[in-house]
């Protein structure tokens, strides 16, 4: 019986470095888009997208968000609730993601939260600190 080989690490990621996504950072002096050459970079870009998109906000998904804004004006005690819905969806849109820690908190000033997370992928541990503040969010 032939069996195919298992890999421990993403094929795209072996090799010569070619584009496999697109940045959700659109400030490339050179071009429109900067483009990820690798999978942790392009899970650490639809990371940022999943927790920075409303839901509603994409055509045709429209349970795809992180849906902040729904959640922004509520206690800190909510929160963790928060947090925990974040855990569960984020599983659905990346599913090859081991999410090791996930908090939100609100900052002195009351106009900004942070919203960390630590992940595994591909065995590889990786850490992100996105901070947002309440008047991007509703504007």
């Amino acid at each position: 019986m032939l069996r195919r080989p298992t890999y421990s690490i993403n094929p795209v990621d072996v090799g010569q470095k070619r584009g496999i996504g697109i940045s959700v950072v659109f400030n490339n002096e050179t071009s429109v888009f900067n483009t990820t050459t690798t999978t942790k970079e392009q899970v650490k870009s639809n990371l940022i997208n999943y927790i920075l998109t409303d839901k509603g906000e994409r055509l045709f998904n429209p349970t795809f968000g992180g849906n902040l804004r729904a959640s922004l004006f509520e206690p800190d005690t909510a929160f963790d609730s928060v947090a925990a819905r974040l855990e569960n969806e984020i599983y659905a849109y990346v599913p090859n993601i081991i999410i090791r820690d996930i908090s939100i908190k609100r900052s002195s000033d009351i106009n900004y939260i942070t919203i960390s997370l630590s992940y595994s992928i591909n065995n590889q541990d990786d850490n992100l600190v996105i901070n947002v503040s309440t008047q991007d969010l509703t504007q």
